[in-house]
């Protein structure tokens, strides 16, 4: 008894100073993965930090950065769809495995290139443009294979809110080491740091146990326009991961560019300078851990419908506020709302969408489609937003885009009691609602 009431107190330690483990990581074969591939993109986010500093030291041209993480996405938009078609067929931990190696020579090349002082404005567009093409692949994959990890399906929800927490945990460390990095040692530094990131995520993907497809009908299929076609008419006819694509479409065109017009608003808004961009961006990082911890406090997934409206709405609202402020103090408050609710609508967005998703012959080609998101149709709302600003100021921009996003949470909460309706069968097969709960 006396032993038994000690584990409870330890227990309850645990879960008092760090929220409980979430119950996918306590699986080895999970969290093997997971940290792997966070390190990863640690390194990833240091390399686009130190590119921009690169083209634009070698440059002087605001013009040519924008060239270049364009390059660096838009293939996406063609190229991410059809990865997604050759994912439900190929063997995914040898696509992994091959997006590390081929990651690890591009990374090691911009290191040579940069110590040799042979780096140049083409070189670095034509790596970039690699380096999508090896990302149209490798998030897709890296989204994929995670409910093929988990022991039980239940835990698909909590192995996804784990890997978008130290997602953006390197998101909000990165920017702050690579700086210091690119400053004593310069950039070169950075892309070996890269280099190296991959060899625990190469390490992870040779040891970890990958569940079986339980028939694999797609491989014998060679029509792969034919299969393009399946999974986006799947997107769109199964409503709801049509209206939270919708969504996230949305937010990735109207507020996730506000990335790109915070240096514009520091210099013609606030008057500031280099330091005052990086107390807003480590605000705004500083957000998204934020909501990563609660996505995984929350641990399962029911009423994530209502988070990703709700979080869509703030967001918005967030984004008008900031537009019309002119203090730093409030701009801090703001952007860490930014921040944090775009990050919760977007991983929930993506949590929701790969727990739902029973056909794991088309897992592949859905998220797919999601990562477009990201790799295409980003880039666009950057070039979008960019004229815009110059038309009418980047202050009505902002505003522009936050209005867009409150009518989107508005219109997709209209949708909610549909999308209950249909997925509340899946929670009860799933063992997550009992089944006197079903309607």
């Amino acid at each position: 008894m006396l032993s038994s009431n000690r584990e409870n107190s330890k227990k309850d330690k645990l879960r008092l100073v760090f929220f409980e483990v979430p119950p996918a990581l306590k699986s080895a074969n999970v969290s093997c993965y997971l940290i792997g591939a966070s390190l990863s993109f640690f390194g990833s986010w240091m390399t686009q930090i130190a590119l921009v500093w690169l083209v634009y030291q070698l440059t002087n041209s605001a013009m040519l950065v924008g060239v270049a993480g364009f390059t660096n996405q838009a293939l996406g938009l063609i190229i991410t769809p059809l990865a997604g078609v050759l994912l439900d067929r190929w063997n995914l931990r040898y696509v992994l495995l091959t997006t590390q190696l081929v990651s690890i020579v591009l990374s090691s090349t911009l290191t040579f290139l940069t110590l040799s002082g042979q780096i140049n404005v083409t070189s670095i567009i034509i790596i970039g443009m690699l380096q999508g093409i090896v990302k149209a692949f490798d998030l897709p994959a890296r989204q994929v294979i995670i409910p093929r990890l988990v022991d039980k399906k239940a835990d698909t929800y909590s192995a996804m809110a784990s890997n978008s927490f130290l997602i953006n945990t390197a998101k909000f460390v990165s920017p702050m080491i690579g700086g210091l990095m690119i400053a004593r040692s310069g950039a070169a530094s950075c892309f070996l740091v890269d280099s190296i990131s991959y060899l625990p995520l190469l390490s992870a993907i040779l040891t970890v146990r990958i569940k079986p497809l339980p028939s694999n009908s797609l491989a014998q299929k060679p029509q792969i326009w034919k299969n393009l076609k399946e999974g986006f008419t799947f997107a769109y006819e199964f409503l709801p991961i049509k209206y939270a694509l919708m969504l996230q479409m949305l937010i990735c065109f109207m507020a996730m560019t506000y990335v790109n017009l915070i240096p514009i608003f520091v210099k013609e808004i606030l008057k500031g300078n280099a330091e005052t961009m990086g107390f807003l961006m480590t605000a705004s990082a500083f957000g998204s851990i934020v909501a990563g911890l609660y996505l995984i406090s929350r641990k399962k997934i029911i009423g994530l419908g209502k988070v990703m409206a709700w979080s869509a709405a703030t967001l918005g609202l967030s984004l008008i506020v900031f537009s019309r402020s002119t203090q730093l103090e409030i701009c801090l408050l703001f952007i860490f709302m930014i921040g944090m609710n775009n990050t919760l609508t977007l991983a929930s967005i993506n949590n929701f969408t790969q727990l739902i998703l029973v056909d794991e012959d088309k897992r592949g080609r859905v998220t797919s489609i999601f990562t477009t998101g990201f790799l295409g149709i980003l880039p666009f709302g950057n070039l979008f937003f960019g004229g815009l600003a110059a038309q009418v100021g980047v202050a009505n921009s902002l505003l522009f885009g936050g209005v867009c996003c409150v009518l989107g949470a508005y219109l997709f909460s209209t949708k909610l009691p549909t999308i209950s309706k249909i997925v509340q069968p899946i929670y009860v097969d799933m063992g997550l609602i009992p089944q006197s709960s079903q309607r």
